[in-house]
């Protein structure tokens, strides 16, 4: 009797503690902050546990060329964005760098990571980079423009696991000139 109590805790533990992972990235090409067509890719995990709520983010922004370059959409109280840096990131219609905390991107279908999933992500960019004389590599990422950028999302991997794990995000995109 013992033996089967001991059987049902184990079953009990190993349903409520699994969860399933999944990757989601989308994948564009269009201009950089610089005036060159770049390929970018958009990609997050949620993890959604058998019992609880789902937990998701940030997404990470990559841009080809820019193997330093990693920009996040972290989950806010006015929503998905990325804020500048003071010394990275300025308005794109200013010519002085601005202050840290600025919304220099935001995704505008979406207001949490768990909600996000396959189909189209609109993400609007306002800032752009400021060139930096001691940086090996320029600060890239999505030029800014007057309409959000469209980024149709896939499903790339969805595991179930007993304990959880982190799905390892994409690589950085080849670096080719187009």
């Amino acid at each position: 009797m013992r033996r089967i109590g001991l059987m049902i805790c184990t079953l009990a533990l190993c349903c409520t503690s699994g969860c399933t992972n999944v990757l989601y990235q989308g994948e564009i090409t269009a201009r950089d902050a610089y005036g060159k067509d770049r390929h970018f890719v958009l990609y997050w995990t949620k993890t959604d546990p058998f019992l609880g709520e789902a937990k998701a983010g940030p997404a990470m922004l990559l841009t080809q060329c820019s193997p330093l370059t990693r920009i996040s959409f972290d989950e806010q109280p006015e929503g998905l964005l990325f804020r500048s840096t003071s010394e990275y990131d300025r308005l794109a219609q200013m010519g002085t760098a601005v202050g840290p905390n600025l919304i220099c991107g935001k995704v505008t279908n979406y207001t949490r990571w768990s909600e996000a999933k396959e189909g189209i992500l609109s993400l609007a960019i306002f800032c752009e980079p400021v060139a930096n004389d001691f940086a090996v590599e320029p600060r890239n990422y999505l030029a800014t423009s007057p309409k959000p950028y469209a980024f149709p999302v896939v499903e790339k991997v969805k595991k179930w696991s007993f304990f959880g794990e982190t799905l390892p995000g994409p690589q950085v995109p080849e670096c080719r000139e187009y």
